[in-house]
């Protein structure tokens, strides 16, 4: 090995570039050189530092999801050095690929003397956790497995044409395989039916095989469903035999391609806009959790999953309201339907209630009062018929407290923050968030504005504020072990929402009313609360990384929950997760731990 280029390539790789010359020979030294051929598997049970020179490689989680691509400068095997903790993880070479080891003696020597190192593996290690599931940008991205079941439909060539149509009326298919010796030899479809047999007046009795398309075209299960659409799209077809190493596996149509598209949120939302009746309404409610199961398969990130979930919420929200309006006539004055907590945040999952009011131009009193309340009801009703529940603490437009007038509502808000008692405080978690999801946005405008003007740097009101927040707590212990509660059920586990998603919500909303940041959804709150200076980049950020975490978790566990015929539940049982999920979890908590701190010392200190 040449000691020199590998000096000279860790000259001009982060973190090694601080080191001298001398230093990077001594590391250099201790360096040993593999050669990776592509499809080549990587050996990462070693206790050792890999560091790609060229080359690509991908590495997947225990569960085979793509988790990163590795480059040059890229490393891996720092998690286990710094953890002691090894994880299942398969690191395939993509591409040609020249690598570096260094053992974990002369990993731990160079951390160890050198600090900005150590940080910079902690700070890596800490981001790892982070790594999204690579996600589609494209339906078609999809490959046939995503949409193809196994089902293999078949008959036998010496059969007769009376016989596949009792067998395709019988099986509710609109073709049949051709199998003889179990081979795939032709495709009939209910077409071939009409114009092979019915319009040339062919007996009942002639055989399949006369009027079978010979030799049909195939596709591979692992194929991309573009594929499909082109091979169909180019020969006219509208059903396609799928192979599985070269067995057959199944059919699919033309149908559950045009199926597949209609699982994206864009045409479930357009749906939705165009129903007029409660019908069609809860038709498209009833594909929600469909809608959930392929974003879960596409592998879209919690927080866009959550930004879609929420946007099918706001749609249906607006087709109940305008059904309302049709049935009740035009409004008597300007209003606004306000969404609160989570739906305002755009961060809804699968178990989410209802949070909503009504901002009026008006006073509700006489036919103004009458008429909202009915709009309400009607409302509120049918969003619980489609499935997002009546809120248990009553915080919706149907309760009539929550139906004010710009000017009543801001002297609730004035009154919650002058005087912030427990309840008001309590409330402040869901009131303080909240977004226009239907009428008027001026109306809204106006609240929002003078909402923030009373927040702003309003210590007293702050202070409270905090110090409520800082009621919960991650769940740790003194020896950073888990702390686990119960639900209802007596199901133990780490509740991810109420001591970790709501507490990192709980900061970003004070720090953001604290500067009059209008921002709303909790993420887009940490950006700007790191781009104003409000809060330090490197702790938005840490608690960005928090949040996401968290966020894929309770998604990822609200899937499973669902696929097992079970409600979403928030509580997770360390127990499933893997040694280093659960090392960086603790890690996730600690963050949140000390965010919690630094907020305590910033906001409530004696006034």
């Amino acid at each position: 090995m040449e000691v020199t280029e590998v000096t000279k390539f860790l000259a001009e790789t982060t973190p090694f570039d601080q080191l001298d010359a001398d230093q990077l020979q001594a590391l250099a030294r201790q360096m040993s050189v593999y050669y990776f051929r592509a499809g080549e598997e990587v050996n990462t049970d070693s206790n050792r530092l890999m560091i790609v020179r060229t080359g690509v490689f991908s590495l997947y989680s225990d569960q085979q999801q793509l988790l990163t691509k590795l480059q040059s400068g890229d490393f891996y095997g720092y998690q286990q050095l710094l953890t002691d903790l090894s994880d299942q993880d398969t690191l395939l070479c993509d591409e040609d690929g020249l690598v570096y080891w260094l053992t974990a003696e002369g990993f731990q020597q160079i951390r160890y003397q050198f600090k900005n190192i150590e940080l910079f593996f902690q700070r890596l290690f800490g981001r790892r956790l982070h790594q999204y599931k690579e996600q589609s940008t494209n339906r078609f991205t999809l490959k046939i497995s995503d949409v193809a079941k196994a089902r293999k439909v078949s008959i036998s060539p010496d059969a007769t044409v009376q016989q596949a149509a009792a067998q395709m009326t019988e099986q509710r298919v609109s073709s049949l395989l051709v199998e003889q010796n179990n081979k795939l030899v032709g495709i009939i479809t209910d077409r071939d039916l009409r114009s092979r047999v019915v319009a040339e007046a062919l007996p009942a009795d002639c055989p399949v095989s006369d009027v079978m398309t010979s030799k049909p075209h195939t596709i591979d299960l692992h194929a991309y469903l573009f594929e499909a659409v082109q091979l169909m799209s180019q020969h006219n077809i509208h059903h396609l035999p799928v192979l599985r190493d070269e067995h057959l596996f199944g059919m699919i149509t033309a149908t559950d391609v045009i199926r597949a598209q209609q699982d994206h949120p864009v045409y479930l939302i357009g749906e939705i806009h165009r129903q007029h009746s409660e019908e069609g309404i809860l038709q498209c409610a009833s594909q929600i959790l469909h809608l959930s199961q392929s974003l879960s398969n596409q592998q879209v990130p919690a927080h866009e999953a959550s930004h879609v979930l929420t946007t099918v919420t706001d749609a249906l929200t607006q087709s109940w309201i305008k059904l309302a309006l049709k049935r009740l006539g035009p409004a008597p004055c300007v209003f606004t339907w306000l969404g609160f907590g989570s739906q305002a945040r755009m961060e809804q999952g699968l178990n989410a209630d209802q949070d909503n009011a009504l901002l009026l131009e008006k006073e509700p009193e006489g036919e103004v009062a009458v008429y909202f309340e009915q709009l309400a009801n009607i409302v509120c009703d049918g969003l619980n018929e489609c499935g997002i529940v009546y809120c248990p603490g009553n915080i919706m437009a149907s309760n009539p407290e929550l139906r004010l007038s710009l000017k009543g509502w801001s002297k609730q808000f004035a009154r919650w923050i002058q005087t912030p008692t427990q309840e008001a405080l309590l409330k402040s978690s869901i009131f303080f968030d909240l977004r226009p999801i239907y009428g008027s946005k001026s109306l809204f405008n106006a609240l929002q504005q003078d909402i923030l003007a009373r927040t702003k740097d309003k210590a007293v009101f702050l202070y409270h504020l905090s110090h409520n927040a800082l009621k919960g707590t991650p769940p740790l212990g003194f020896f950073k072990t888990f702390t686990l509660e119960r639900d209802g059920k007596q199901k133990k586990g780490l509740d991810l929402k109420k001591r970790g998603l709501i507490l990192i919500t709980d900061m970003a909303r004070i720090y953001s009313l604290s500067k009059g940041i209008s921002a709303i959804n909790t993420r887009q709150r940490l950006i700007q609360l790191a781009q104003q200076k409000v809060m330090d980049a490197k702790d938005s950020q840490n608690l960005l990384d928090a949040f996401d975490v968290l966020a894929q978790l309770r998604w990822d566990k609200h899937q499973h929950d669902v696929s097992q015929g079970h409600e979403a539940s928030n509580l997770l049982d360390p127990a499933v997760l893997s040694g280093l999920q659960r090392h960086q979890l603790k890690d996730v908590f600690e963050v949140i731990n000390q965010a919690q701190s630094q907020m305590k010392y910033r906001f409530c200190r004696e006034l």
